[in-house]
């Protein structure tokens, strides 16, 4: 069967986002990159996905998507964000994605311990469902959130997503730790453990944090 959905994923200046991971000092801004380029790379390879839209204006991820990559089929088309805050980058991106599949999800990029077959399972539980909902670890946020009619895709990402993305008819959908576990502080990257992406598990692996 042929790949039914298109990934919308934005991703913030890497330059100043995951602030609250200032443990990792100069390292920072490169672990970011590395997260949202290990989330991707698991939605490149993900069986049910075609296409891969990436909000963003961080130059070293578009260089760094650009590059040749081994394995994955979806198509990634990066898409400038145009500084109107995260909703703004969202619909950007949703616009975009319409042009390509009518089944659209909007995926956090701060999901490095995702792998494929986590995100299979997951988009093929949610073509049942208008609207489906990810919850975040913990249990307030949202991870991912899916539509199978375009038309009822009106992401309110930020605090209490998961709430509003539920008032708004989104079946909650059963997701493992890996989908749910998105990172903003050091204990986060800890309970992924040895489940991080390779960059992500790279840069942890040779500094120390307190």
């Amino acid at each position: 069967m042929a790949a039914r959905w298109t990934i919308v994923v934005p991703v913030k200046e890497t330059a100043v986002g995951k602030s609250r991971l200032g443990a990792f000092g100069t390292d920072r801004p490169r672990l970011a990159l590395a997260m949202a380029l290990d989330t991707i790379e698991a939605v490149v390879s993900s069986a049910e996905v075609g296409d891969v839209v990436v909000v963003s204006s961080d130059r070293k991820l578009a260089a760094a998507l650009d590059a040749p990559r081994e394995g994955g089929s979806a198509g990634v088309h990066i898409v400038p964000d145009d500084g109107t805050g995260l909703d703004g980058a969202l619909l950007t991106g949703i616009e975009a994605a319409t042009r390509i599949t009518a089944y659209v999800a909007v995926l956090t990029a701060d999901l490095p311990g995702l792998r494929p077959d986590d995100l299979n399972d997951v988009l093929a539980a949610a073509v049942q469902h208008r609207l489906g909902v990810v919850a975040d670890a913990d249990g307030t946020g949202t991870t991912l959130l899916t539509a199978t009619e375009i038309g009822a895709l009106a992401p309110r990402f930020g605090e209490g997503s998961l709430a509003a993305h539920r008032a708004q008819g989104a079946a909650l959908l059963d997701a493992p730790a890996t989908l749910r576990r998105d990172v903003d502080v050091p204990a986060h990257l800890e309970e992924l453990g040895t489940a991080l992406g390779a960059r992500t598990a790279s840069i942890v692996a040779r500094r120390a944090v307190p």
